[in-house]
């Protein structure tokens, strides 16, 4: 095997052993014995790649979103795909459209699971997304504590005109983007415009905290009454978080 590869995949076994610690570079490296400065250097790559990822810059490493595109599920989402997998499909068929569940990992809108339609023309999303700048995404960020949203926007910063660009119609976006979030909040789900094509999301809940989202996404052109996508997305959700709710 090549050597670079070898301690590479090496790195990621051992990441993967506890994927909920961060672990700092300098631990890595001297655990499988390897030199710190060729440890940072793959650590980077990876990082690149999306393979591990850093909650912020300087703090401990763990497997990054990449690897639920290869595995099929972080073992602490496996739970939550399981049991939303049924219903995430089931609204992609009634909808004849792209559904998805979605999760928050640094600072990251992540899609744990898709259900893609029998469709010429399919509206779909990016794997990884920065949370403010998907529908997905701001339904769960909606949900946070004020103490977590405060901490995840001063690691962002704030979104860009580009991501959000609602928010700077005001001459005070801050407080354009706190109002918008409590909005999601008291209605209960999402609505992302675009050019081409609009986000729904409601929010999934276990334990009290928000866990994730059920999304769909679809072309603005096969839009022909949004009470109807709305309510077939707040009663999957709602089925969802009836069976998070028993979960012991």
């Amino acid at each position: 095997m090549i050597l670079v590869l070898d301690k590479a995949l090496r790195i990621l076994e051992f990441l993967g052993e506890n994927p909920r610690k961060p672990v700092p570079m300098s631990e890595i490296a001297d655990t499988l014995s390897l030199d710190r400065g060729t440890c940072a250097h793959i650590l980077k790559s990876l990082s690149a790649r999306g393979f591990v990822q850093q909650e912020a810059p300087r703090s401990g490493y763990q497997l990054g979103y990449k690897i639920y595109h290869i595995t099929g599920h972080y073992v602490e989402n496996a739970e939550l795909t399981s049991i939303a997998r049924k219903d995430v499909d089931a609204l992609g068929a009634e909808l004849n459209e792209t559904a998805i569940l979605a999760v928050a990992r640094n600072d990251m809108r992540v899609v744990l699971y898709d259900t893609v339609p029998e469709r010429r023309l399919l509206a779909r999303t990016d794997m990884a997304r920065p949370i403010y700048a998907a529908c997905a995404g701001r339904v769960i960020m909606a949900n946070y504590t004020s103490a977590h949203l405060e901490k995840c926007l001063i690691r962002l910063g704030l979104p860009s005109r580009k991501e959000w660009p609602e928010i700077y119609l005001s001459e005070h976006p801050e407080q354009e983007l706190v109002n918008a979030l409590a909005q999601i909040k008291q209605r209960g789900y999402a609505i992302q415009y675009d050019h081409e094509i609009t986000g729904f999301a409601a929010p999934l809940f276990m334990g009290g905290h928000v866990k994730g989202s059920l999304g769909t996404y679809l072309p603005n052109d096969r839009i022909t009454d949004e009470k109807v996508i709305i309510n077939a997305l707040l009663r999957h959700a709602d089925e969802i978080n009836r069976k998070l709710s028993i979960v012991k």
